[in-house]
C-alpha cells in the first residue's frame, strides 16, 4: 500500500488533494466525512477538468456534498454521483483507500 496522507491533515479542512501516485496525471481528492473517508480521483465527469476552484480547495455543502467549482455539479460524498448540474446520474471516479494508525493508504 502507498501511504496518501495523515489524517491530522485534515485538521482545518474537509477535503485534501493529493498526487496520484498511480496516474501521475491525475489527483485524488479525500473527503472527510462524518465518520470515514472517501476518496475519488479529482475530475468532474461533465469536461474532465478537476473539482477544486484553487488548487487543493473544494466546496463542500453540510459535509454530503462536494461541488465542482466550473459548473457547479454537485457530487454525494458516499456514492460520488452527480446529484445536481449538468452531469447529474454521472459519478466522480472512486478511489479504494484504506485507514490505518491515523494515517490513509491507496489499496492496491
Amino acid at each position: 500500500m502507498i501511504k496518501l496522507c495523515d489524517i491530522t491533515d485534515f485538521d482545518n479542512h474537509k477535503c485534501f488533494k493529493v498526487e496520484h501516485p498511480v496516474k501521475p496525471d491525475k489527483s485524488i481528492v479525500i473527503i472527510k466525512g462524518d465518520n470515514t473517508f472517501y476518496a475519488y480521483e479529482n475530475v468532474c465527469p461533465h469536461f474532465s477538468i478537476q473539482l477544486d476552484y484553487k488548487p487543493g480547495v473544494f466546496n463542500t455543502y453540510k459535509n454530503t456534498l462536494i461541488m465542482c467549482a466550473h459548473h457547479s455539479a454537485m457530487f454525494d460524498i458516499v456514492t460520488g454521483e452527480c446529484v445536481e448540474g449538468p452531469c447529474r446520474g454521472h459519478s466522480l471516479i472512486p478511489v479504494q483507500i484504506d485507514i490505518q494508525a491515523n494515517e490513509i493508504y491507496l489499496k492496491s
